[in-house]
């Protein structure tokens, strides 16, 4: 056991690492895509995931959720190997049922989106909801049987395959549907691939159709499936209502704008094995514990993510042009609300509760936040335009998480003002917005951007700003590295 509290940081680390390739790598993906394919094509390109995204969530019913309760939580290996064979037997079946219901779908969202090329990839919607659902499972997996280093690679090669197709298609003159075609069968390669990785590091899986464990994990996933098709559609409401009130062109200006950049890749790794801990220690009712834990890794993930934040919002249009072109520079306004948007990812507010199986006032609050989000959408576009969807975006968010959080302090029986490090969050804040006014307004006076570009003045800028900050905060990220790693130690 000890062996295994010493590796959380770790793994943590080791994942972020790896998701810090994948996420550059995507990014990269995101850059060419923007830049070789035309907006008209970029903004079907996003049509079509958003399509994926949300009948995935719709139908899956919060399935993969359950994979760290169920597969943390057994007690032998033949409860772990007969939850997966479960596991897997219903999410195939439920992905090719999604699968199903697209393709019927296709008018309809023709209709919506006002664009007839959605026609064109019927088999896209056919097989991609699989592909996705499988693949995405290996992560929550890898983790609970602790093979990160299998993990990694996985990642990678994945994420390298899919901008190889990029190149490929570029190269020989190929056209949008022949990228498309290629990235689906990426897709299904590496979807099958998991099946077989996941047989030979388990006792084995099979066909299984296990009425009462069926019904445990549908008992439990529903909830948080529910509270997950709120929160996706929460996610994806904005390009919605775009996609609905404005052209393709102006759809694939907006994606972009909104794409979540990979900062956010510090708080996915480390709640990924933090959650199956925080598990194990609400079943102990060690909340105490739990909660340092948790606190630990938000102040390490926000650290990071508000030094960025507030570094895409300073130095905006440069980040942009950088990152998808001058075509894209419209969507400044949207992008700097979504980089304040990134302050609230510093952590999953709602892990205490998912752990706690208080899965049903997760999906209450989301709820709340969903109406709230549709609202605000409606009246903030019709107020102030297209940047109207972003900034409910940010309100709903705020509020879910502040909702969350109370309910946290309250199950865990501990006051509001304990159960998160608002101390830590708010220093870290001012510092951060003292050091991004300055930097601001360095730019405007200095005039490397003669000899380096205005992109090259940011970078050099931004370079100097983190140089300063990390020296400032060094001392706060060694202490709560020390603290989440020793915090094992409790399991």
């Amino acid at each position: 056991m000890k062996k295994t509290s010493v590796t959380l940081g770790n793994d943590a680390l080791r994942l972020t690492a790896s998701k810090v390739i994948t996420m550059i790598i995507s990014m990269i993906s995101a850059m060419l895509l923007s830049r070789f394919r035309t907006l008209g094509e970029y903004g079907t390109y996003s049509q079509l995931l958003i399509i994926v995204s949300i009948a995935t969530s719709l139908i899956m019913l919060g399935l993969p959720n359950s994979i760290n309760y169920f597969l943390a939580g057994a007690d032998s290996p033949f409860e772990r190997d007969k939850f997966l064979s479960v596991y897997y037997t219903l999410s195939t079946f439920l992905s090719f049922v999604i699968g199903f219901v697209l393709v019927l779908s296709v008018p309809l969202l023709e209709s919506y989106f006002d664009n007839e090329n959605i026609r064109s990839f019927i088999y896209f919607f056919a097989l991609y909801p699989w592909a996705r659902i499988i693949a995405s499972s290996i992560e929550n997996i890898l983790v609970v049987y602790r093979r990160t280093r299998l993990l990694v690679y996985f990642r990678i090669t994945n994420s390298v395959s899919l901008l190889l197709i990029i190149f490929v298609v570029q190269i020989f003159g190929l056209t949008f549907n022949s990228y498309i075609l290629m990235f689906l069968l990426v897709e299904i390669v590496f979807g099958l691939s998991v099946y077989f990785i996941v047989n030979s590091i388990s006792g084995g899986i099979k066909l299984s159709f296990d009425i009462n464990l069926i019904k445990k994990v549908i008992t439990f996933s529903i909830p948080i499936g529910l509270a997950s098709v709120v929160g996706t559609l929460n996610y994806n409401l904005d390009q919605l209502m775009v996609g609905k009130f404005y052209n393709t062109e102006q759809l694939a200006i907006y994606a972009n704008a909104g794409r979540e950049l990979p900062i956010t890749i510090v708080t996915t790794s480390i709640v990924a094995v933090l959650l199956p801990v925080i598990v194990r220690l609400i079943k102990k009712q060690e909340y105490k514990i739990a909660l340092k834990l948790w606190g630990n890794s938000i102040i390490l993930s926000y650290v990071v993510i508000c030094f960025f934040a507030v570094g895409f919002f300073a130095f905006a249009p440069d980040v942009m042009n950088l990152l998808y072109s001058e075509k894209y520079l419209p969507g400044v306004p949207i992008f700097r609300v979504y980089s304040l948007v990134l302050l609230l990812r510093c952590t999953y507010f709602g892990i205490v509760l998912n752990a706690s199986g208080k899965s049903q006032f997760i999906f209450y609050s989301s709820i709340a936040s969903l109406f709230m989000n549709v609202l605000l959408n409606y009246l903030l576009y019709l107020t102030i335009g297209i940047i109207g969807p972003a900034i409910a975006t940010l309100l709903s968010q705020l509020v879910i998480n502040l909702i969350q959080l109370a309910y946290t302090a309250k199950a865990t029986k501990v006051t509001f003002s304990n159960v998160f490090p608002w101390k830590s969050i708010g220093l870290l804040t001012l510092l951060n917005i003292v050091l991004g006014i300055a930097f601001y307004y360095l730019k405007g006076i200095l005039t490397i951007d003669l000899s380096l570009g205005s992109i090259g003045e940011s970078v050099f800028l931004g370079l100097l700003w983190g140089v300063v900050y990390f020296l400032v905060v060094k001392n706060e990220v060694v202490l709560n590295w020390k603290l989440l790693n020793n915090g094992g130690n409790y399991q």
